[in-house]
């Protein structure tokens, strides 16, 4: 069987990320056709006939069983672990991440309620613990699942393999007892130095580019603005921040050139290099992308090593099956998606489109330009439907020019800053290419651009029938049919564009209303056109988050107007928070008006009305394409009851 690692690891690869978009029942069905497959595609074997088919059908098989297994034996029996007033023993095994105000920790218990356990928490806590990695904790606290009510949160914190989170609940800052942790850890001194970086980091740039660095790096963000987060999604590079093929190819490969320049055998520097490779997956936290990087620049190193070539698609295949057996549920990961999603489109496609460069005998000067053209043009390939289908806020039409413009830059950003550590002069040159790759995303986020958009509900049939047009285009070639297939992949480009682009461009047009997930509280994004309103921000469930993630999704970094009906937690309690994130260009606030009705602009072509009356609070709110009326707390004025509250609690 040829590439047999290929084969069976994208069969285990393609199987659950398919399964990531179907109800957890759906994966019997799927294990019922692969068994099907097995069977009818060995009773149709011929003599000399290759195994491929009933070998995948066979891994699709046993990723099913895998995932089932890993649901069965620690997701589910996770979950029953749930309550409040708990007494907990855990380790902390990591540094603490700032993000919405808080400090969040991730913890392995030792003991919970008494008995011994061992489960994985992410603890959240209004101060840092002041614990090193590995000491251990007690506390009196509450466990909950992650996600809560959010499919979508859920999801991502299954696929991280972290399902259930905890808080203490007692107060001040002496509510954890710490004991210093005891004997050897492996990964202390790497969490040790992973804070020594950030240290270093911060001591030598400015915030904006210290954070940058971390975030590519680290893969660690907290220290970037949501702003300007979302401005390296809105073009489409915020892969940068998931480590992944990209920083493992940079990083490692530069240690063994720079190790060849030294004079070092090959033998030699590929073991070194193979050393600095595992030393980064620790250091980056074993991410599921920085794993399967890590993975094929092993295998790449071990080439090196044994004097053997590497073959790209099996050694793809090997990283995929590995990250399958290790954690079925990782594969839901976006970031590993992305990234296997990349890597495979430059293995397949790159050298296609790089090789009409081939012929340019009096242009060799544009050889290494066409040739990044096509490294872009190859990762998008398959990047572009994963995103279309994962992202809320679609793919723009920048994400071409974005990643052939500062990928080298940020490329050579993060090598002179990961050296800049060690020698501190070259913290001068990385700190201007920090700089211009923030404003260059800046600026180019600013630009219009039609954005794809779409969710998986929506886009399905889009593909099925993009796929069944290029299964018939493949299978008039295979009959001898002259069937030009760069006419068939700009058929599909078109197909995508005009289901992708045009219905979200006369959607963004109408003024919407939604109701963000926020728990025991209220909170209303009225929306048209790229502007947008909140309307209330409060509740038990992050409101800042939430209102930030509804933000994200329609591409909007800026609201127009924070109303504020009152000061009530239910009302208003994330509002501090939001406002250190997000630009707010007014405030509305319920102790500024009097008694009855308080009139407001929104923006060109909106306005909207503020009731309160002793505790009563209303709004209502209206654009052209749309009007509501939404009921804060009490009751509605008389002639607001006859128009009905279409947004009403």
């Amino acid at each position: 069987m040829c590439r047999p690692f290929a084969i069976i690891g994208f069969s285990m690869l393609f199987t659950l990320a398919l399964l990531f978009f179907l109800p957890e029942e759906a994966v019997f069905a799927v294990l019922g056709l692969c068994a099907a497959g097995v069977a009818l595609s060995l009773l149709l074997r011929k003599k000399g006939d290759s195994p491929a088919v009933p070998a995948a059908f066979a891994a699709a098989g046993l990723a099913c069983l895998l995932l089932l297994l890993q649901l069965s034996g620690t997701y589910y029996p996770a979950l029953q672990n749930t309550g409040e007033k708990i007494d907990i023993r855990a380790r902390v095994v990591s540094n603490a991440e700032e993000a919405y105000g808080r400090y969040y920790y991730r913890l392995e218990t030792i003991s919970v309620g008494g008995a011994e356990k061992r489960l994985r928490l992410r603890l959240s806590s209004p101060y840092p613990l002041y614990a090193e990695p590995f000491d251990e904790i007690a506390y009196r606290g509450a466990i909950f699942p992650l996600g809560g009510d959010d499919p979508a949160m859920a999801a991502h914190y299954k696929a991280k393999g972290v399902y259930l989170g905890s808080y203490a609940q007692s107060y001040g800052e002496d509510r954890f007892e710490i004991r210093r942790a005891e004997g050897f850890h492996l990964m202390r001194p790497v969490l040790q130095l992973q804070r020594r970086i950030r240290a270093t980091l911060q001591a030598r740039y400015d915030g904006p580019a210290a954070a940058l660095l971390r975030g590519m790096l680290l893969g660690d963000t907290g220290g970037l603005s949501w702003v300007t987060q979302e401005e390296f999604r809105a073009v489409g590079i915020a892969h940068l921040f998931s480590v992944s093929g990209l920083h493992m190819s940079l990083l490692a490969w530069s240690v063994f050139r720079a190790l060849r320049a030294l004079r070092c055998g090959r033998r030699l520097a590929a073991l070194l290099g193979g050393g600095f490779v595992l030393f980064f997956m620790a250091i980056t936290g074993f991410t599921a992308s920085c794993v399967r990087a890590g993975i094929m620049m092993l295998l790449l190193l071990a080439g090196e090593l044994f004097s053997r070539k590497a073959d790209s698609l099996n050694s793809l295949g090997l990283a995929a099956m590995a990250l399958t057996l290790i954690s079925p549920l990782s594969t839901g990961q976006l970031g590993l998606e992305l990234s296997f999603g990349a890597t495979l489109g430059i293995v397949l496609f790159q050298s296609r489109f790089s090789a009409p460069a081939g012929a340019w005998k009096k242009f060799r000067w544009a050889r290494p330009l066409w040739a990044g053209l096509s490294v872009t043009a190859a990762a998008l390939v398959l990047t572009v439907p994963i995103s279309l289908l994962r992202l809320p806020g679609g793919v723009s039409l920048l994400t071409f020019p974005a990643n052939l413009l500062f990928v080298p830059l940020s490329g050579a950003a993060m090598i002179l800053g990961g050296l800049s550590l060690a020698i501190a002069p070259l913290s001068y040159l990385a700190a201007p290419l920090c700089d211009w790759t923030l404003r260059g995303v800046r600026w180019l986020s600013g630009l219009p651009a039609p954005v794809l958009r779409g969710d998986a509900a929506d886009l399905a049939p889009v593909f099925a029938f993009c796929a069944a047009i290029a299964a018939l285009a493949l299978l008039l070639r295979y009959f001898g049919k002259p069937v030009r297939l760069r006419y068939t992949a700009a058929l599909l480009c078109a197909v995508l564009i005009l289901c992708g682009w045009l219905p979200g461009a006369l959607q963004s047009r109408k003024a919407t209303l939604q109701r963000l997930e926020t728990g025991a509280g209220a909170a209303y994004l009225f929306s048209q056109g790229g502007r947008a309103a909140l309307l209330g921000c409060g509740g038990d469930e992050l409101p800042a988050g939430a209102a930030k993630r509804a933000l994200g999704a329609l591409g909007i970094r800026q609201l127009e107007l924070l109303l504020l009906p009152g000061d009530d937690e239910s009302l208003s309690g994330g509002a501090a928070q939001l406002r250190r994130d997000v630009p707010v260009l007014r405030v509305l606030d319920a102790a500024q008006c009097a008694e009855g009705f308080t009139s407001f602009a929104l923006w060109e072509g909106a306005q909207g009305v503020f009731y309160t009356d002793h505790g009563d609070s209303a709004c209502f709110v209206a654009a052209a394409g749309g009007a509501f009326i939404i009921e804060f707390s009490g009751g509605l004025p008389g002639e607001w009851k006859e128009a009905g509250a279409l947004g009403a609690d």
